[in-house]
């Protein structure tokens, strides 16, 4: 049974995190969803550290991206968990966009936005 509120996708566009004074940068952002993502990365991250992500929209507009706050949930060997918490109402839009239109159903992301108008 899934007890994932948010559909997932894998998402192939540039994205930095940054973790205290460390700034990690990727390719690829996997199972990205409204309430969080998960990164392929080596890095030694604690558990519950705030975290801000950054996932630019536009190369030729700095400025156009989305930028969510949020607590390092998980880090192993080679990936680590992020729950998002703080969303501003803008790049709580595009990401809502972002995933509608690269999931395989957008009506069920459509759904789940309708469910879970927030973050959590």
């Amino acid at each position: 049974m899934e007890k994932r509120r948010f559909s997932r996708i894998t998402l192939q566009m540039a994205a930095k995190l940054t973790v205290g004074e460390k700034m990690y940068s990727f390719n690829a952002v996997d199972n990205l969803s409204i309430g969080g993502c998960s990164l392929n990365i080596e890095a030694d991250v604690p558990e519950e550290s705030e975290c801000r992500l950054w996932i630019p929209l536009d190369s030729t507009n700095p400025g156009l991206g989305i930028d969510v706050s949020g607590v390092i949930l998980r880090c192993s060997d080679d990936s680590l968990g992020i729950r998002f918490d703080t969303i501003t109402p803008e790049s709580l839009f595009h990401l809502q966009n972002l995933i509608r239109y690269n999931a395989p159903d957008p009506d069920r992301i459509d759904v789940e936005i309708t469910q879970h108008p927030g973050l959590k």
